[in-house]
């Protein structure tokens, strides 16, 4: 009876020790998934920059509040606004033909090519 205990005790000392690796392991792959998603962040926070300094190089002129400004208002001006919508309208024409299926495409267009 005693040999069963001590196997008892030693699966559930197995079993624990297995989910202390399981929870290292989750802990580790959250730090990874965070890792990469700080430096995606980075990096497209660094593309943005470049591109403001690119089109815009007096930017470094200005302090962090200013910069806010220009660009809030900038952004809202009809022209910009225009193209902002133009370039959504030209992305959603892109990706559409390849989330359609192919027999809706062809409903779609009524048979003439």
């Amino acid at each position: 009876m005693t040999e069963g205990k001590n196997d008892a005790g030693r699966n559930l000392e197995k079993a624990l020790q297995a989910l202390e690796q399981a929870k290292q392991r989750v802990a580790s792959e959250k730090r990874k998934q965070n890792e990469k998603k700080r430096k995606a962040e980075n990096h497209h926070k660094y593309i943005m920059g470049g591109i403001i300094a690119k089109y815009f190089p007096d930017c470094y002129r200005y302090d962090e509040g200013e910069l806010n400004r220009i660009l809030s208002v900038a952004l809202q001006t009809k022209e910009c606004q225009q193209i902002i919508s133009k370039i959504k309208a030209e992305s959603r024409e892109s990706t559409r033909p390849q989330t359609t299926l192919p027999n809706a495409e062809n409903e779609s267009e009524g048979g003439t090519e």
